[in-house]
């Protein structure tokens, strides 16, 4: 399995609009991150999370040409509004592209983008394959994919395990009953957004305990706000723990 972190960036990116680094060093390019989304080849099989909004420019960066998958763990913006660049996918293939999110994610998408979801519409062809999809198992091509909740603040949404991979931005709380996905993971990507306690989202001590108790071999932090250096933060991890970085490539065997 091949996975690469397109973005690795809280929802304003770093450095933030005005410019402003916060306490990461501009000097640092891994401290210059997108918003969060990430890439994974797997049996013959190219599946995209989350469309960030910088998604022409991940797809560039990293060589991504070909999808055969699209999921969403939930409908922010951060998550969903480089929606529009899958387009750019499909004008080569002639095929439609399978995409997967919970019904409240899917609906809020085709309210906001509806556009893309109309299959007469003359723009967006060939139209979306679109698969409403709840916590559990589900197929794509010949791959079982597991989602299972978590919350995100007020929020449920979706986290995704592709076979001992499993990547939850965006959580502040596991249920009971998410937390088997997360044990025997050779990588585990985990929000971190900020030091202090959030009400939407995890913090650094808060991931670190999660990691003590699940025990993955690797895990990478994500969602890092402008408020966590790169090297700083890296200093304060567990051996097997680092902040990821954009275009950090993961091999598993």
């Amino acid at each position: 399995m091949k996975i690469i972190v397109l973005g690795s960036g809280s929802s304003g990116g770093v450095p933030l609009i005005g410019n402003y680094w916060g306490n990461c060093d501009p000097k640092n390019t891994k401290n210059r991150r997108t918003r969060v989304s990430v890439y994974i080849e797997y049996k013959n099989n190219k599946i995209l999370i989350d469309t960030s909004p910088e998604l022409r420019q991940q797809a560039l960066e990293n060589n991504i040409t070909s999808l055969d998958a699209v999921f969403w763990t939930h409908a922010h913006a951060d998550h969903t509004n480089g929606i529009d660049d899958l387009r750019q996918f499909l004008w080569k293939s002639k095929k439609k592209l399978s995409v997967y999110a919970a019904e409240d994610t899917m609906n809020a998408l085709k309210t906001r983008f509806d556009y893309i979801f109309n299959e007469k519409n003359s723009y967006f062809q060939p139209p979306l394959n679109v698969n409403v999809i709840k916590p559990g198992n589900f197929q794509v091509n010949d791959l079982t994919i597991s989602s299972f909740e978590q919350k995100h603040g007020y929020e449920n949404i979706l986290g995704f395990r592709i076979g001992d991979f499993a990547y939850t931005p965006d959580v502040k709380e596991f249920p009971k009953a998410s937390e088997k996905y997360l044990y025997n993971l050779k990588l585990w990507i985990v929000d971190c957004v900020r030091h202090e306690p959030h009400y939407s989202h995890s913090h650094f001590d808060q991931t670190i305990e999660w990691i003590k108790k699940y025990k993955p071999q690797k895990a990478l932090l994500t969602h890092l706000g402008a408020w966590l250096d790169y090297d700083e933060l890296l200093a304060l991890c567990p051996s097997n723990v680092e902040p990821a970085y954009d275009g950090q490539n993961i091999i598993l065997t």
